[in-house]
């Protein structure tokens, strides 16, 4: 295992930054904060991420104090959660997101979507309305994704919501359909359900009462109510160089 890198400064920003600053360590702990406790889920939040270096990543944090393990038994999977510590970096991680949302340049990040973790991101933030019929199912077309990525299922029963890859074999109730970056516009707040419905950009179909409030039950991003900076103002991000074997 390599050295974490030092910055040989008293400072509690370095120190902080020593243990923060490494590569997919924010994320992580936003999966966390999140309530993601099962390595499973926590790796569908960075589906970008290796399983090795994710097992890596959340054991640094548990030697850092930040997270702890928990053996559900023997052929089970252990379960990860917050210290103290590790609950009280809320507010940071949460302004650092917050401060992307408002700063940097939109287009650069519309090139980066995924949609396997936009569907876990609208998953945890679907507000659905109470007494709906169950199994409830939301089907997803983006027709611009990459092969094998055009449709995606949300399925919701006994308080519970699954994302899909495979068609479940239910019946769909609100059916969605979007090219992914503007579906993704939408989803940060970029662009009003409104007007991407009046232009033509989504299209979706179900339910009269539903249809009517979209963006209530939809969610969207936690960060989606941020005002984005003109983009005269706006940071653009720079293409760095692949670290991770070093970090």
């Amino acid at each position: 295992m390599k050295t974490r890198p030092r910055y040989g400064q008293y400072c509690p920003l370095s120190m902080a930054a020593e243990i923060l600053g490494t590569r997919w360590t924010l994320l992580l702990l936003r999966e966390l904060l999140e309530g993601s406790t099962q390595f499973n889920n926590i790796a569908r939040g960075v589906p970008l991420m290796s399983r090795s270096m994710l097992s890596q990543r959340l054991k640094d944090l548990e030697a850092a104090g930040l997270v702890t393990r928990t053996s559900q038994g023997r052929g089970k999977p252990s379960s990860y959660s917050l210290t103290d510590a590790g609950q009280s970096l809320g507010p940071v991680v949460r302004s650092v997101a917050e401060w992307g949302q408002e700063w940097i340049d939109t287009e650069p990040s519309l090139q980066d979507v995924d949609t396997d973790f936009l569907m876990w991101d609208i998953r945890r933030n679907l507000r659905l309305p109470s007494g709906l019929v169950t199994p409830f199912v939301l089907q997803f077309h983006f027709p611009d994704a990459p092969e094998g990525k055009t449709e995606h299922w949300l399925v919701v029963e006994k308080g519970e919501i699954d994302v899909c890859y495979i068609d479940p074999g239910h019946e769909v109730d609100v059916h969605i359909e979007a090219a992914v970056q503007d579906f993704t516009k939408v989803w940060m707040g970029w662009l009003s359900v409104s007007q991407a419905r009046d232009e033509g950009l989504l299209r979706i179909d179900g339910p009269p009462s539903l249809i009517r409030d979209v963006p209530k039950w939809l969610g969207l991003s936690s960060v989606s109510k941020i005002k984005k900076r003109p983009p005269s103002q706006t940071v653009l991000r720079t293409v760095l160089r692949d670290v991770s074997s070093m970090n």
